[in-house]
């Protein structure tokens, strides 16, 4: 029974995959092309990532330490790098035959199938833990009023918080890692932050 114990306040306390303490939070939102499949993904390779602010994504609006009302839900927009802008839909192919799934702002965890191309997992953070995860094949997103994957609603979760925002990039080719080191997952060492009004 103590080895049990033992092993279980071990598992615990390993802060995510390889001990790395990565991401772990099941998103909140998946939009154009992702799946839940991308998601165990990033949280897998989280612990090899890049962080470094020229090849992670880089928000690009709203600005930076800005103060955005309750009753203005901002569009977040970001470019793939910062050498790339990149393309709002992103670069994943969306037609019917190879993303069934596609939508700007709606669940789906079925077997689908693979996609190649970028994939971004947002990560919305307060007090130092992630209260809202979006995976997306997009480069926008804005915030639903309810969350379409969990019991978390989305705009509403931001009320009245200091938020820090990292992005995570991976380049994935039917639905693996790209191999390379240019492949990702990349995220930046500067932090993004705002702060949303009550």
């Amino acid at each position: 029974m103590r080895k049990l114990i033992v092993i279980a306040v071990l598992v615990a306390g390993c802060g995510g995959p390889g001990g790395s303490g990565g991401p772990t939070r099941e998103p909140d939102d998946y939009t154009g092309c992702a799946t839940d499949e991308h998601w165990r993904t990033f949280d897998d390779q989280a612990e090899f990532a890049i962080v470094a602010d020229a090849t992670a994504p880089s928000v690009t609006t709203p600005q930076n330490g800005v103060a955005t009302p309750f009753a203005t839900k901002p569009m977040f927009t970001w470019s793939e790098s910062q050498a790339l802008a990149g393309m709002p839909l992103g670069n994943v192919a969306n037609d019917p035959s190879g993303c069934p799934e596609w939508n700007t702002g709606a669940i789906t965890t079925a077997h689908l199938p693979p996609i190649s191309g970028e994939v971004y997992d947002l990560q919305f953070s307060s007090g130092g833990t992630v209260f809202y995860r979006v995976v997306t094949t997009l480069q926008e997103w804005l915030p639903p009023d309810t969350s379409n994957t969990s019991m978390v609603p989305a705009w509403p979760a931001f009320k009245g918080k200091q938020v820090t925002l990292k992005i995570w990039r991976m380049e994935l080719v039917k639905n693996d890692l790209r191999p390379g080191s240019d492949a990702g997952p990349f995220v930046a060492l500067t932090p993004f932050s705002f702060s949303v009004g009550n």
